[in-house]
């Protein structure tokens, strides 16, 4: 579990604020396990890579600094000038999963 997943996982046992890093509402998140905390690098829509973080849109792939990524169900708008990190979380064997990008929880789905 890398330190940003530690930190979650210290503040649900302490009683903390249901906050993550991510800033996204962890009361919302019950019944969630928390696969990762990955910068995005960019993304990509109709075959075309793209440095930066321009939110999700149905079907956008977004791509992890680790070349690894998610494929959006939502809509989501954001525009950040720093690469944001993301933090997922799934539930029901991956059938579910939940992406957090500064305070925005969104669908995802695997990319294959």
């Amino acid at each position: 579990m890398g330190t940003r997943g530690v930190a979650v996982l210290i503040v649900l046992l302490t009683g903390g604020p249901a906050l993550a890093d991510g800033r996204c509402d962890l009361n919302t998140l019950v019944g969630y396990q928390i696969l990762l905390a990955k910068p995005i690098a960019g993304y990509v829509e109709a075959g075309v890579r793209k440095t930066g973080y321009e939110g999700c849109e149905p079907d956008r792939v977004l791509v992890f600094a680790d070349n690894t990524g998610v494929r959006c169900k939502d809509l989501v708008r954001q525009h950040l000038d720093e690469l944001p990190t993301g933090y997922l979380f799934a539930r029901n064997n991956l059938g579910d999963l939940k992406l957090c990008v500064e305070g925005d929880l969104f669908a995802v789905t695997q990319t294959n």
